[in-house]
């Protein structure tokens, strides 16, 4: 961190890099010089390149054997090919090293080929003008395919070859490539029945291989049966239909399965570790097992109940969709610690273990609230709510999914609780005097020496000392109940759209600022700190006192309401007349202004409600490490059809 007083440049337009003053943060002293940095000069000399290429393709094909028997084939193509380059020069802080290298640099690559190929064969046969029968079979199969390099080394002889010269670094050495490979496989098959579009029934079945499965379990088989009945229909619904315009009921059950899990998940491997040996120590690399096999590792199962209703109302001014849902998924994919014994010599496994549920109500009601010759205002609330919770974890009754290195994982998966349980300790403020040295001192946390101005642990299970088993629910990250309601105004050529979103009730654990509340000496720290205890200068303050090794513990006062309603979009937009557009040879012209993400209401003191920094882990939802949040945009377009 540059000295703010320092200036970017010299008088004659070279950059500043003065030695500083050596700040110990500990003593609050000066003492000595340390290397110049500049923070501007980094900025503008250090190489950070990304290079992106990606190409999306899809063809497809269809022939119409007869006139009931049709023949469908697609393809497509996913190709991403990306390449970083990188190069701190002998004079920036980070190709420095406070005078202990001379230039860092590196390149990395990744490249991914993913495609898909679907073919089905579709019969549809009317009998009577009654019956009406639609059949179709098929099979797809998926590749995909990724590979990554990466190189890096510190020390050269010169910055004039930047990145392109690894090879000539004397320090720091580091090389790596990876490959990952899946493939899938699928048979499917649907035969859908219906007489006189009243009673409709459409039974499924699909068998899935997966490569990531184990070697005796690649396949799984998951069918579906739906039932639904258009009452509206009925000779008995007419008295009522001038009011209840439609009406659709709706009965589905069946199961899906689940297969995304990483590659190579159920087979044994081997990596690389280093090891020093022989006299005097050397240290070299070698290879040894690091994961076990698995070869049952099999398909999550969803069974999925639903039962739903589709209604319509005062000339379908109203419109209403209602379904109830009950879920359960056996067979949990499950890769973590705790699942192997440390005796075995394996740190974490992969297995299927255990079940959950959801269960909740889903509703859309839409309305045309005026409608005029001139003026249209049409409007949609949609409303879901889902009450998960987990039904069985194996032999255990609960684990602690994998935290990033020094961290405690702020989640809990416990037999009962929802997934994304918070599990921690609550506090009370910060230890006085009196805590510390009366007759009848308060608990303190085991293994911890604490003062007077340390964090107060609450000991809840009243044993005399804060331990793990004080550790309690802290609440979820599953909100109550989330919600939108997008409002649509037309009039004449005029057209405004305004579509709000808001999630209600959920939990988030903002690591971030845990992070940055660390009372360390040695780290730069949130301007919250400016409140920390200390005996003689703020002994009412609201913050730890400072320490030069602090012990951060998940714990209630970095739980925070996720509650939020946020305006996620609205445009405006105008239409130009027909015969303006007939001018150009076009059907229509429209122009139109927008704004996504334009309001927030929260009292989420992060930088964004919907931060959820573990996004591909359904284990660890609603943790927020700085997750970058979701910017404003203004967009100005103009749409031509011709």
């Amino acid at each position: 961190m540059n000295n703010p007083l320092q200036t970017v440049r010299n008088a004659d337009g070279t950059y500043n890099t003065s030695p500083q003053p050596a700040i110990n943060p500990t003593l609050n002293t000066i003492s000595g010089e340390q290397f110049g940095d500049n923070s501007i000069q980094d900025i503008v000399a250090t190489i950070n390149q990304t290079k992106l290429s990606h190409v999306l393709a899809n063809i497809s094909g269809e022939y119409k054997l007869t006139s009931e028997l049709t023949l469908k084939s697609t393809f497509g193509a996913d190709i991403l090919n990306t390449r970083l380059n990188y190069y701190a020069p002998s004079y920036t802080s980070l190709g420095n090293g406070g005078g202990t290298i001379t230039g860092s640099g590196s390149v990395g690559t990744i490249n991914y080929l993913s495609w898909l190929n679907e073919n089905t064969i579709a019969w549809s046969h009317v009998l009577g003008q009654k019956h009406f029968v639609d059949a179709l079979a098929g099979f797809t199969t998926q590749y995909q395919k990724a590979e990554n390099t990466f190189l890096a080394g510190q020390s050269f002889p010169s910055d004039a070859t930047t990145y392109n010269n690894l090879y000539s670094a004397s320090a720091n050495k580091v090389t790596g490539s990876g490959e990952a490979l899946q493939t899938r496989n699928s048979w499917l098959g649907r035969l859908s029945y219906s007489f006189q579009h009243k009673y409709n029934v459409t039974v499924t079945g699909r068998a899935d291989g997966a490569s990531p499965a184990g070697a005796n379990k690649k396949w799984g088989f998951f069918p579906s049966v739906g039932f639904s009945w258009n009452a509206s229909d009925e000779d008995f619904f007419q008295p009522v239909s001038k009011t209840i315009n439609s009406l659709k009921l709706r009965l589905t059950a069946g199961r899906v399965g689940n297969a995304n899990f990483p590659a190579y998940s159920s087979i044994a491997t081997i990596n690389s570790y280093g090891y020093y040996f022989g006299s005097p120590l050397t240290g070299t690399n070698g290879l040894a097992p690091s994961q076990l096999s698995n070869p049952d590792l099999t398909w999550e199962t969803t069974t999925q109940y639903n039962a739903g209703i589709d209604a319509g109302l005062l000339d379908k001014r109203i419109s209403l969709t209602a379904d109830v849902y009950y879920k359960k998924t056996t067979n949990l994919f499950i890769s973590g610690t705790g699942l192997v014994p440390l005796s075995s010599g394996y740190a974490s496994a992969s297995e299927n273990i255990g079940s959950l549920e959801n269960k909740g109500v889903e509703l859309t009601l839409t309305t045309e609230n005026v409608r005029t010759k001139d003026f249209v205002w049409r409007s949609t609330l949609l409303y879901a709510r889902n009450v998960n919770k987990v039904l069985s974890l194996g032999p255990s009754q609960s684990f602690y999914p994998v935290a990033p290195t020094g961290q405690v994982s702020p989640v809990i998966v416990k037999v009962g609780l929802p997934v994304g349980t918070f599990w921690g300790y609550s506090t009370a403020g910060l230890l006085t005097t009196a805590d510390v040295y009366s007759s009848k001192p308060a608990p303190k946390l085991a293994g911890v020496s604490q003062v007077t101005g340390d964090r107060k642990y609450l000991d809840t299970d009243g044993d005399g000392v804060v331990t793990t088993n004080d550790k309690h629910n802290l609440g979820n990250a599953q909100p109550k109940f989330t919600a939108s309601f997008n409002n649509t105004f037309i009039y004449r050529n005029f057209d405004l759209s305004l579509f709000l979103q808001g999630s209600f009730g959920n939990k988030i654990f903002n690591l971030l600022q845990q992070q940055l509340e660390k009372t360390t000496t040695t780290a730069n720290v949130s301007s919250t700190l400016l409140d920390r205890w200390d005996s003689t200068a703020n002994p009412k303050g609201r913050f730890p006192k400072v320490v030069n090794a602090p012990v951060v513990q998940v714990a209630d006062v970095y739980i925070e309401d996720g509650t939020y309603v946020r305006l996620k979009n609205i445009t405006l937009g105008y239409n130009f007349p027909q015969d303006i557009a007939s001018k150009i040879l076009a059907k229509q012209i429209r122009i139109y202004v927008s704004a996504q993400n334009l309001l927030t209401i929260t009292k989420y003191k992060g930088l964004d409600p919907e931060a959820n920094f573990y996004d591909q882990n359904n284990l660890q939802p609603g943790i927020d490490y700085g997750v970058y949040p979701n910017y404003r945009t203004y967009t100005v377009g103009v749409n031509v059809t011709f």
